[in-house]
């Protein structure tokens, strides 16, 4: 059974991604709740700075990992073979096997760094929602899974936040499974017995992960009983970025009018 993500249909333009996420989604909405307040030259550890925080960090784990990834893909499917086969590389073929030599070490940390990083960032981005959610019963503001489970577990609409209630039950999906789920249970937590494939899934245009679970007791068992948990960064990378776009979009209408 398939489950998590489903690896991007087409090659990713690296250059342009990490300049689009650089620019972060929640900007204008950090200006409106902390920009006339905040001190230049006092760097308080507030939710704000705690969440600017998490999006650098968050930033630079994507910075690092995806020109990896673009590395390692293009060697896989070029250098790799002439070194199998005993042939000469071309001085192009030379330079790129020398550059994924030297990032081929760090390519499966770099990929965890990512998304623990996002799984911190979205815990840090609910932080900012006590600043527009003024009904007397609230949510988690330190949890985003406690804070899914408040609005999942609500059997009558959330005041004037429906909306905001609904979009965190059923459109954070993939912050169950993959995130969450790969996160706890196979990164951080004790794990139960598994495989797991660090490679390159379909046609091989990024490098991912997969974590097979058996149905019964021994790892190995029929592959046909087995739960097969995918993530992929480059599609996390796009999840995250669209749940911060709707967050920010979201806070600013739902704040009143300074």
């Amino acid at each position: 059974m398939l489950r998590g993500h489903e690896p991007l249909p087409q090659r990713l333009n690296v250059r342009n991604e990490l300049r689009r996420l650089k620019q972060d989604p929640m900007l204008p909405l950090l200006e409106r709740l902390a920009g006339a307040e905040r001190d230049p030259f006092l760097q308080v550890q507030d939710e704000f700075l705690r969440y600017e925080d998490a999006y650098r960090c968050y930033f630079l784990s994507l910075r690092r990992f995806l020109p990896e990834m673009s590395i390692a893909v293009r060697w896989t499917n070029g250098p790799r073979w002439k070194r199998r086969y005993f042939e000469k590389y071309t001085p192009s073929e030379r330079r790129l096997a020398q550059k994924y030599h030297e990032v081929a070490p760090y390519l499966e940390i770099d990929f965890y760094a990512c998304l623990l990083w996002a799984r911190i960032l979205m815990d840090r981005t609910i932080a900012l929602s006590r600043h527009f959610l003024d009904e007397p019963d609230r949510p988690s503001f330190t949890s985003f899974n406690q804070h899914k489970k408040f609005f999942a577990k609500l059997q009558t609409p959330y005041g004037a936040y429906e909306l905001y209630a609904e979009y965190i039950r059923e459109r954070t999906e993939w912050f169950d499974e993959p995130l969450k789920l790969v996160r706890d249970k196979f990164i951080v937590h004790a794990a139960p017995q598994h495989m797991k494939i660090f490679g390159y899934p379909t046609d091989g245009h990024e490098l991912g992960l997969a974590i097979l679970v058996p149905a019964g007791d021994d790892p190995a068992g029929s592959r046909d009983d087995m739960l097969v948990m995918r993530v992929s960064i480059p599609r996390l990378a796009r999840q995250v970025e669209a749940f911060l776009t709707w967050f920010a979009d979201y806070g600013l209408t739902a704040l009143p009018e300074q």
